[in-house]
């Protein structure tokens, strides 16, 4: 199937490259002809146990999944997905995949079920055509803020925070934000006070202040900030703390990042609920 980058369906970028993950010959061959439709290249898989080798072998930008299926549902498809990603890390070299879920079930604990298990979207079955393009549009749409958000904020940690969620209880991932923007502004203005003092204690507050920043930092993916951290530590463990002056405006810059990349999140999440 091929696609051209002035396809007036994506116009602003090239079309997505879509895996189509159905065990059903029938549905697959609808979802492969839409997305054909819509000027996509796509591959197709008949379960969700060849998913990872499929990914192995190709970079997809989408992925469409059943989530029913006999052999491995999309749920635990998505789980290994995601799991893989998260033992990768940075080295993979590659962005996190849109997980789209295929669904015939659109009552609410079962969308909860698609966000859980790491989709990030889902579409009813059987998939229309209108629903399938407004689906890989919001897809394109959330990758761009998505790829802004991931040079803050870890995706794969905060996807295992999601799964913290439980029933009846308020959600885990928001309140570990919530306590988080409370903490961190005080941390640095810890930091930044015991440099100017400059005194027999200030060497102490720092590394401490430092340090527990540094561990919140990556509880919550903030991979930058927890970065800058460790370079005021090391720097006061020194004695130079004049080294780490600088250090602390640009952990001040960056924690205001990471604020509005948690909000947003924050917000997403509760969208979610």
């Amino acid at each position: 199937m091929s696609a051209t980058s002035d396809n007036p369906r994506f116009p602003s970028r090239k079309p997505p490259h879509v895996l189509v993950v159905e065990d059903s010959p029938l549905n697959q061959q609808v979802a492969l002809k839409q997305l054909e439709n819509l000027g996509c290249t796509a591959d197709a898989v008949s379960d969700g146990s060849q998913v990872l080798d499929a990914l192995a072998r190709a970079h997809f930008d989408i992925i469409l999944m059943d989530c029913q299926m006999p052999e491995m549902s999309g749920y635990e498809a998505t789980w290994q997905i995601r799991d893989r990603e998260k033992q990768a890390g940075d080295e993979a070299g590659r962005s996190r995949v849109y997980i789209i879920a295929m669904t015939a079930n659109a009552e609410a604990d079962n969308r909860e079920k698609c966000l859980t298990a790491g989709m990030d979207d889902f579409i009813n079955k059987p998939v229309q055509l209108p629903e399938l393009e407004a689906a890989l549009h919001r897809a394109l749409a959330d990758r761009a803020a998505q790829q802004a958000l991931e040079e803050v904020i870890d995706p794969v940690i905060i996807a295992g925070l999601r799964q913290l969620r439980m029933p009846g209880k308020s959600d885990a991932l928001v309140d570990l934000i919530d306590l988080f923007l409370q903490e961190a502004p005080g941390r640095l203005d810890a930091i930044e006070n015991a440099i100017a003092s400059n005194d027999v204690n200030s060497m102490a507050v720092t590394v401490n202040s430092a340090a527990a920043l540094k561990g919140n930092s990556v509880n919550l993916g903030a991979r930058n900030l927890a970065s800058l951290c460790d370079e005021i530590e090391q720097s006061a463990k020194t004695g130079l703390l004049s080294d780490a002056a600088p250090l602390v405006s640009k952990a001040r810059q960056e924690l205001a990042r990471v604020h509005d990349a948690l909000t947003r999140i924050k917000s997403e999440t509760a969208e979610r609920a």
